[in-house]
C-alpha cells in the first residue's frame, strides 16, 4: 500500500498487535467490531482465532495462555453483557500478574453516555481489575492504543489491560503505522548496595526462610531462584497455587501455603529468623490476610511493583525483578552451615511426608490422594496439570508432585469456572503435545463446561476430570461447622451425567467410581488423542485433606 492509502482501523489494530507479538486470541463475535474479526480473517495465518461459547471462557483461556507464554493473548468482546461476563478471567489476570489485552466493543462516539444500548462505562467498570482502561480518541489512534496496551500489560508487574474500540472505527492511513517489532519488557533493577545488604542479612541468618510466588514462575527468574535456594541452603514454601516454582522433590522444597493452614510451615516460618518473600503479592491465602509473618520478624520483600511493597511493613523493601535480582544475590552468599541444611532437610522431609498418597484418611470408594499419585506417575514431567476452584483442588495441591515450570494451572482468586477454558488456554500456549489435564469440581464445571465443545471444534486434546460429589463442599464444611450437621441450604446439588454431557459435546468419556477404576480410565484418556472427559465419583466427606490434628507432621 502506498501514503495517502487508507484502511479500516480494525485492520490497523489487528497490525499493530500482530507486530507488537500477539498471535493469540479469543472472542465471542460482535457487531461492534466486525472490522476487527474481518482482519483477523485475512490474517488468520498469523494469529489463531478461537470463538469461545461464553465471554468468561475466551478471559479464562487468555489467562492460562498468559501464565505459560508470559506475553498477552487479545480477547475481543461486546459491549455491556459481554463485557461482564469477560471480567471474571480479567480480574484473576489482574489478581495473578499475567498480561493479557481484553479489547471491548463500545457504542458509537456520538451515542457515547446516553444509556445506549448495552452501554456500560468501561473505566469506571473495569479499572479496578485492570492495570489500566484505554480509549482512543479517533481511528487515527487506534493502532498506537493497541501497541501501548500490549506494552503496559508485560511491564513492571504484569497483568490485563483493557482497551475500549468504537463501533465507528472509520479509517486511518497506512503511513500512520510504522512497525515497532516485537514488545519488549525492561527489567525492573535495583541498586548493587541494596541487594549487597540482602546477601549480609541472608549469610547472618542461622535459619533463613524463602517465600516464592507468582513472578517467580516464569523460566529466567525460576531458574535463579532455582540457585538461590541451592547456595543459600535453605527451605522454600511457595505461594497459593504457585507449586511449580522449584521442583517439588528438591531438598529445599517444604510445600505449598493453602488456604488450610498445616502445623509445619507454621512452625518454619515461627522459627525462620530472617524471611525472604521473592516475587509475591502475599496474596490473602498465601499471607493468611496477613498474619503470617509477625511484626517482629526480619524480612524481605523482593516485587516490581511499587504498590505491593508500600502495602507490606518488610524490613528490606527492594523493587526489582525477581531474576537479576537473585542472581546478582547468589554470587554473594556465603557457604550453608551444617545446621541451616540439616534445618532445610528436615523441613523437606515434613513436606515428603505431608504429601504422602495415603497420609490422610479418605471415607468414599475414591481416594483422590491416590488418584494425585497416579496420574503424578502416569504423566510426563512437562505435562500441565491445572485445578478449579473447589476442594477437590486441595486433594492435587496437596498430593501431586510439580516438577518443571510452567506445569501448574490455576487461577489464585479461586474463579470457579476457570478450568476447563484454562485447559484450551494451556494447550494453545504450549503448543507440543504435550498433556494438558485438569481437574475440577462439578460446580466448577457446569459453569464453562460448554468450553469442552470449543476444544473439540479447535482439536484440542485436553484431559477434563470432574470430580463430582454433588455438593458445594467447601461452603457445606463452613455451613456445617457453624450452624450444625442439619444446616445445609443451597449448598447439596444434583449432579448429571458428566459422561453422557461430554459425548454431547463430542468428548470421549468413562466414569470411575472406585481408586481401582482410575488408572486404567486416565491410561485410555491419555491414549485418546482428542478431547477427553473422567466423571470421578467422589464422597461428600471428603472434602479437603486437612485438619489440625491430621497436619500436625
Amino acid at each position: 500500500m502506498a501514503p495517502g492509502d487508507m484502511m479500516e482501523a480494525g485492520a490497523a489494530l489487528v497490525g499493530a498487535l500482530i507486530d507488537a507479538g500477539v498471535d493469540t486470541a479469543f472472542t465471542v463475535p460482535g457487531e461492534s467490531f466486525l472490522a476487527v474479526l474481518e482482519a483477523l480473517r485475512v490474517n488468520r495465518n498469523r494469529v489463531r482465532l478461537v470463538s469461545v461459547r461464553q465471554e468468561g471462557g475466551g478471559t479464562m483461556a487468555a489467562h492460562a495462555y498468559g501464565a505459560i507464554r508470559g506475553i498477552p493473548a487479545a480477547v475481543f468482546v461486546s459491549r455491556g453483557p459481554g463485557a461482564t461476563n469477560a471480567s471474571v478471567g480479567l480480574h484473576t489476570a489482574h489478581q495473578d500478574s499475567v498480561p493479557m489485552v481484553l479489547f471491548i466493543g463500545q457504542v458509537r462516539s456520538h451515542m457515547k453516555g446516553r444509556e445506549a444500548f448495552q452501554e456500560i462505562d468501561p473505566h469506571s467498570a473495569f479499572a479496578s481489575m485492570s492495570k489500566t482502561v484505554l480509549e482512543p480518541r479517533d481511528a487515527a489512534e487506534m493502532a498506537k492504543v493497541a501497541r501501548m496496551a500490549v506494552e503496559i500489560s508485560i511491564s513492571g508487574r504484569p497483568g490485563p489491560v483493557v482497551v475500549v474500540m468504537p463501533r465507528d472505527f472509520g479509517e486511518i492511513d497506512v503511513t500512520a503505522l510504522p512497525e515497532q517489532g516485537v514488545a519488549q519488557r525492561a527489567d525492573v533493577t535495583v541498586e548493587a548496595a541494596v541487594l549487597e545488604d540482602l546477601a549480609k542479612a541472608l549469610n547472618a541468618a542461622e535459619r533463613p526462610l524463602i517465600l516464592a510466588g507468582e513472578l517467580a514462575r516464569q523460566p529466567r527468574p525460576r531458574d535463579a531462584l532455582g540457585a538461590f535456594v541451592e547456595a543459600l541452603g535453605a527451605p522454600l514454601i511457595c505461594g497459593y497455587r504457585c507449586q511449580d516454582v522449584l521442583d517439588n522433590t528438591h531438598a529445599g522444597y517444604a510445600g505449598h501455603l493453602e488456604i488450610n493452614p498445616v502445623a509445619y510451615q507454621d512452625k518454619l516460618v515461627a522459627q525462620a529468623d530472617f524471611i525472604c518473600v521473592v516475587g509475591s503479592r502475599l496474596d490473602g491465602i498465601t499471607s493468611r490476610e496477613e498474619g503470617m509473618i509477625k511484626a517482629d520478624q526480619n524480612w524481605a520483600h523482593i516485587h516490581p511493583d511499587p504498590a505491593v511493597l508500600a502495602r507490606f511493613g518488610a524490613s528490606q523493601k527492594i523493587l526489582a525483578d525477581v531474576g537479576p535480582a537473585l542472581a546478582a544475590v547468589t554470587g554473594s552468599l556465603d557457604n550453608p552451615s551444617t545446621g541451616r541444611l540439616a534445618w532445610r532437610d528436615t523441613a523437606h522431609d515434613a513436606f515428603m511426608a505431608f504429601s504422602k498418597a495415603g497420609s490422610y484418611p479418605s471415607h468414599g470408594d475414591v481416594d483422590l490422594s491416590v488418584v494425585a499419585a497416579e496420574t503424578r506417575e502416569m504423566l510426563p514431567d512437562n505435562a500441565v496439570v491445572l485445578t478449579d476452584a473447589g476442594s477437590s483442588a486441595r486433594w492435587i495441591h496437596r498430593f501431586f508432585h510439580y516438577r518443571q515450570a510452567l506445569t501448574q494451572g490455576g487461577t489464585a482468586c479461586g474463579a470457579m469456572g476457570a478450568g476447563v477454558p484454562g485447559a484450551l488456554g494451556a494447550a494453545l500456549a504450549t503448543n507440543d503435545g504435550r498433556p494438558i489435564v485438569v481437574f475440577a469440581g462439578d460446580g466448577s464445571f457446569l459453569m464453562s463446561g460448554q468450553e469442552l465443545s470449543t476444544a473439540t471444534r479447535e482439536r484440542l486434546p485436553v484431559k477434563i476430570v470432574v470430580c463430582d460429589n454433588n455438593i458445594h463442599g467447601s461452603i457445606l464444611k463452613g455451613q456445617l461447622d457453624k450452624y450444625g450437621q442439619d444446616h445445609a441450604f443451597g449448598t447439596v446439588m444434583d449432579s448429571p451425567n458428566f459422561a453422557k454431557l461430554a459425548e454431547g459435546y463430542g468428548a470421549v468419556s468413562w466414569t470411575v467410581k472406585t481408586t481401582a477404576e482410575w488408572r486404567p480410565a486416565f491410561a485410555a484418556a491419555l491414549a485418546h488423542d482428542g478431547p477427553a472427559l473422567i466423571h470421578v465419583h467422589t464422597d461428600p466427606r471428603d472434602i479437603a485433606p486437612y485438619g489440625a490434628e491430621k497436619d500436625a507432621v
